[in-house]
């Protein structure tokens, strides 16, 4: 074969080549455009062009008119709410929507629905006798708040985890886990606690002498260490310390023969979650393992000596934090005595010093305990109260109304009787019949208090209370109905640590809650709101 002939044969075959594969590539695509699935935006529904105007609603009596437009056409295949209730609708134009307010309805957003699609509608504030005292004028902190103490001047003393605190959103200040505030919830400067405690705050107690006593979870106060989760105050917040003699290694330096430590030396190895007073002494009950106490005689600056006893989540100390041996221990073998097999999540402390504790536990002390229990003058299980709860327990609070206890948690039954996770008890651990929970859905309630105008707070996860809108949040009745008047606030969001109660010029009690919240009445808010209870 010639050089041209060769040519043509190479040029030939790239040609064939070429068709071959502009039919198979033509074939491929023919099979692919067959094979392609249904266009997945297809089908979709049509825009309706309705259209909310978010003013808020003309209010006439229990008739709200709201700007909608592109409605008319629908006006027969309508559904209104307000947070989460149907309204009924009376009228509807070219330009607006009149509806009633359904009953029991509560604050928060509002929506129609025409043929499955939702359209959002403006906020509804609905007027009632629970609203936000405006006053109040704390705009809160940056971090749970454990505890209210109030003080005899007005004042309120706040602990937990929060490192700033502000009367308003640009006037923030900082502080770590200790603050005084006014009466209204204004931030005051007058503690001398400077960095205060490098780790969360649970307990605060005012001792005889005006001196405080705070527990936590905390190894310094102020950057002055050897503190062990407890210690003592100056009734200016400063910190109570004392000048101890320590061994010296470096007899040249003769500073290093004294230290300046916290006066009172008595702490825990874990967390103190809740301190009591009782005949001078203190008790503890948290989540700890030992007793702390250190040996300064035969410490250094650089290294303290600490001596540790084994103790369980019970402890009684006398007020310079020497620890109590008559009180959950064993002093015969010189042993600590068994805790509880689940956590303990609150306490109480009644009038004769006795404990009752709540939590998930099934034994305490090696005695059945079903997540409630009572503990004796001396630190062990007061076998008398037989109170018992087949889930766990997650608050108990003493009311001063009637001398009860308001518990709440995810049990459906207390002392052998059917209930619905919120019970009032007797002092003796009885259950009072003439408190009835209705059913939650949902989720479950988590705190639960009687105020002294015996009107009940309940909060937690639930959505609906006897198949009504609560959104974690209600007003009760002392026989437990809901409040009639007092449920008219939205969305409350998070957990509340403590309640404190007090009546305003008007006469009106207020209620002040603090813990870990976001949101009261659909509104957010940081960690504390106080309200009002009209009547």
């Amino acid at each position: 074969m010639n050089a041209a002939m060769k040519h043509r044969y190479q040029h030939q075959h790239l040609k064939f080549v070429w068709i071959l594969l502009a039919i198979m590539l033509g074939f491929s695509a023919c099979r692919k455009a067959d094979e392609l699935p249904i266009d997945p935006y297809a089908g979709g529904k049509q825009a309706l062009g309705i259209k909310f105007n978010l003013v808020a609603p003309k209010a006439d009596g229990n008739q709200l008119t709201y700007k909608v437009t592109g409605l008319l056409p629908y006006k027969d295949r309508v559904k209104f709410y307000i947070n989460e209730v149907e309204a009924i609708i009376n009228t509807i134009t070219e330009t607006e929507v009149t509806v009633t307010l359904p009953d029991n309805v509560s604050s928060g957003g509002s929506n129609l629905i025409v043929d499955g699609q939702i359209f959002f509608g403006p906020s509804v504030n609905i007027k009632g006798k629970t609203e936000l005292d405006g006053s109040f004028n704390a705009y809160g902190s940056n971090g749970s708040i454990n505890q209210i103490y109030p003080l005899q001047n007005g004042n309120l003393m706040l602990v937990g985890s929060f490192t700033d605190y502000a009367s308003n959103a640009s006037t923030k200040q900082p502080v770590n886990r200790l603050v005084l505030i006014s009466p209204n919830g204004g931030y005051l400067n007058t503690l001398a606690a400077k960095k205060g405690a490098n780790g969360p705050l649970t307990s605060i107690l005012q001792l005889p002498n005006g001196q405080f006593i705070i527990g936590g979870n905390f190894s310094s106060f102020n950057e002055r260490k050897s503190i062990n989760s407890l210690t003592r105050l100056h009734t200016n917040g400063s910190l109570d310390t004392a000048i101890v003699e320590l061994v010296n290694t470096t007899p040249l330096i003769p500073a290093n023969s004294y230290d300046t430590v916290a006066n009172f030396n008595g702490g825990v190895t874990g967390t103190v979650s809740k301190v009591y007073l009782f005949n001078n002494k203190l008790i503890l009950q948290g989540r700890f393992s030992n007793y702390a106490e250190y040996f300064y005689e035969r410490s250094t600056r650089d290294r303290k000596v600490v001596g540790y006893t084994k103790i369980n989540n019970l402890l009684r100390l006398e007020l310079n934090g020497k620890m109590d041996s008559t009180y959950n221990f064993d002093n015969v073998t010189g042993t600590a005595i068994d805790a509880g097999n689940g956590e303990v999540t609150a306490s109480v402390m009644q009038s004769d010093g006795k404990l009752i504790l709540v939590g998930s536990f099934t034994k305490y002390q090696n005695k059945t305990a079903n997540r409630i229990v009572r503990i004796d003058n001396d630190g062990l299980v007061d076998q008398s109260f037989t109170a018992a709860a087949n889930a766990s327990i997650s608050s108990i609070r003493y009311s001063t109304y009637n001398g009860k206890y308001m518990l709440a948690g995810t049990f459906s039954d207390f002392n052998g009787t059917a209930v619905n996770g919120v019970v009032r008890m007797n002092a003796d651990g009885s259950l009072d019949p003439s408190f009835n929970a209705l059913k939650f859905d949902g989720g479950s309630p988590a705190f639960a208090a009687q105020l002294s105008n015996g009107k009940i707070i309940v909060s937690g996860t639930f959505k609906k209370y006897n198949g009504i809108v609560r959104q974690g949040f209600m007003v009760l009745n002392a026989d437990g109905s809901l409040a009639d008047g007092y449920n008219n606030t939205g969305k409350f969001q998070g957990t509340i640590a403590d309640i404190y109660e007090k009546n305003n010029i008007q006469g009106y009690p207020t209620v002040i809650l603090a813990g870990n919240i976001s949101m009261f009445d659909a509104k957010s808010v940081n960690n504390i709101v106080r309200f009002i209870l009209k009547p």
